[in-house]
């Protein structure tokens, strides 16, 4: 995982561990986290995406 990000990590660990997603969805989130402009409001509304999204895939 790359440690360099731009918001704090510690709290963006908190965030992952929150939602249940798979490799792929945490490397996405950490993607989004990188740029300038990501918020935690957009950082959480796209957690909840990709979750849902892993669920109806698992069904």
């Amino acid at each position: 995982m790359n440690t360099c990000i731009s918001i704090n990590s510690i709290s963006l660990g908190k965030l992952l561990k929150r939602y249940k997603l798979t490799l792929k969805g945490k490397q996405e989130i950490i993607k989004a986290a990188q740029k300038r402009y990501s918020t935690w409001s957009s950082l959480n509304r796209l957690a909840r995406k990709i979750e849902f999204k892993e669920s109806n895939k698992n069904k």
